[in-house]
């Protein structure tokens, strides 16, 4: 069965010339470009349309379908991904930052902060995700290194805090 794509396309071919121009994001064009070709009798599938711009022909098919429905209003609407939220919440997150930009902080491992936090916020979070948060994403070092050997740890733990204390007066 041939299905005459032109006529389910409300546009003219030169208006589609001149909406293609004004798209400034890559599948705006491509969705665009697709409903050109089909105006234009470029393409004469939805097949064709799809291997010349390197997608799926179903993905094409969808296009057709938002324009079909919405117009191009709903055809070139750019959602957000909402994605998963995040395990720690923002509050416990802002109350972290807060506990370790104290001066009389003092948090030696991440399993401190665990307790810390369920302690406070009686939420609980695995040792995994909290040492992603507090490490990569706050960029948070803790107050002492872990010691090289039991001779050294005093001397390198003094210097350690008198550095910081230093380095945090000079920020």
């Amino acid at each position: 069965m041939k299905v005459n794509y032109q006529e389910r396309i409300d546009l003219t071919a030169d208006e589609l010339k001149i909406i293609l121009s004004e798209q400034r994001t890559q599948p705006n064009k491509q969705k665009i470009q697709a409903l050109y070709w089909l105006k234009t009798g470029a393409s004469q599938s939805l097949t064709d349309v799809a291997e010349r711009l390197g997608v799926h022909r179903i993905t094409v098919h969808r296009w057709l379908k938002q324009y079909i429905a919405g117009g191009l209003s709903e055809l070139l609407e750019i959602r957000q991904a909402t994605g998963r939220p995040r395990v720690i919440p923002s509050a416990v997150i802002a109350g972290i930052s807060e506990k370790l930009s104290e001066e009389s902080c003092d948090f030696k491992t991440y399993k401190e902060i665990g307790q810390w936090v369920e302690e406070n916020y009686q939420v609980s979070v695995k040792y995994q995700t909290l040492h992603k948060q507090v490490h990569y994403r706050m960029k948070a070092n803790l107050k002492e290194p872990k010691p090289v050997s039991n001779e050294k740890a005093q001397e390198v733990g003094s210097e350690f805090k008198k550095n910081s204390k230093t380095l945090l007066k000079n920020d």
